[in-house]
């Protein structure tokens, strides 16, 4: 956590240096004056069913998304690990949002980090907007892929996607050239799959150290601290909580042990808005707050593409 802040701070004033200005608030007065600004120059008009619907881009892209950096550091600051709860499940719907506005494709990082991300602070309700019932097995050539395959295969208990879902991860697997990143998330899933205690936590070890070796766009501060980590660790209890007794913490700077432990002794409490906009922008609570779209696919030359048109109209309404 001290580590964290530390970063936290170095990243405001290198930006500042850089740019002239500050672009990471240090208190609550700055967030606010900073998000006022944005809505002053960006998001005062109004206009009809399509400009709403680029409104509610905007407003993910330039005031929602802003709370990233100061979330985590605002609740490491205060050492409380509530916030930090809050603060996971409002980063985590703000990637989703994200992932299903902006990203007419495959399933991205941004919707995989998203969905992980929620995770961490119990927030599952998520699995049946952005892994529906009624999604098809993907093609299995990425590591994301193959972690959503699995992924569905064990939430819903389908032993015939299952096994398909596994043949194709172990195909994957034999790829040359993979990082670990690619290779420990898949084999996460395939070890809870085979409820194999032992591999589920080096897998686990592994991702925590894959993360850090990642480079640009990831900052140093993205590898201090991991919420993704901790949402596939939660991600066993959902599945089966007597697997999930058995298996070890990673033991790595970026996985925080204390928040497991309080975790535990709160009963696993699911987040809530970390942070609730004063009325001027109150439509950014609404987009916020409001029920995830269920994600829809259009087929694209054989390939089956998230409807982001759809997502934003749906989430619009």
């Amino acid at each position: 956590m001290k580590e964290y802040i530390k970063l936290y701070q170095k990243m405001r004033e290198e930006y500042y240096q850089k740019w002239g200005e500050y672009a990471h608030p240090q208190n609550w007065q700055e967030f606010e004056e900073m998000n006022q600004k944005i809505f002053d120059e960006h998001l005062k008009e109004g206009g009809d069913d399509f400009y709403r619907r680029e409104k509610i881009k905007l407003y993910i892209q330039l005031i929602l998304e802003r709370i990233r950096y100061f979330g985590y550091y605002s609740a490491f600051c205060e050492g409380s690990f509530e916030g930090l709860n809050n603060a996971i499940w409002q980063n985590g719907r703000v990637d989703l949002l994200e992932g299903g506005v902006m990203h007419s494709g495959a399933y991205g990082g941004s919707i995989i980090e998203g969905i992980f991300t929620c995770f961490a602070c119990n927030d599952f309700e998520v699995i049946k907007s952005f892994v529906p019932p009624a999604l098809p097995l993907l093609q299995g050539t990425s590591y994301t892929d193959n972690a959503i395959n699995l992924l569905y295969s064990i939430y819903y208990k389908d032993s015939k996607k299952l096994e398909e879902s596994i043949s194709k991860a172990e195909s994957f697997l034999t790829k040359k050239k993979l990082t670990g990143l690619e290779e420990s998330y898949v084999r996460f899933f395939l070890f809870v799959a085979a409820k194999d205690v032992d591999g589920i936590g080096e897998s686990l070890q592994k991702l925590c150290e894959a993360y850090q070796k990642q480079g640009y766009p990831i900052k140093k501060i993205d590898k201090c601290f991991v919420p993704q980590i901790h949402g596939l660790y939660r991600s066993v209890r959902l599945f089966d909580e007597s697997l999930f007794e058995k298996i070890k913490c990673p033991t790595h700077k970026c996985f925080l042990k204390e928040f497991e432990v309080w975790q535990q002794k709160n009963n696993f409490p699911k987040g809530k808005p970390f942070y609730e906009y004063p009325e001027k922008l109150s439509d950014a609570n609404r987009i916020l707050q409001s029920s995830l779209p269920m994600i829809h696919f259009i087929n694209v030359n054989r390939k089956l593409m998230i409807d982001a048109e759809k997502f934003t109209k749906d989430l619009s309404r």
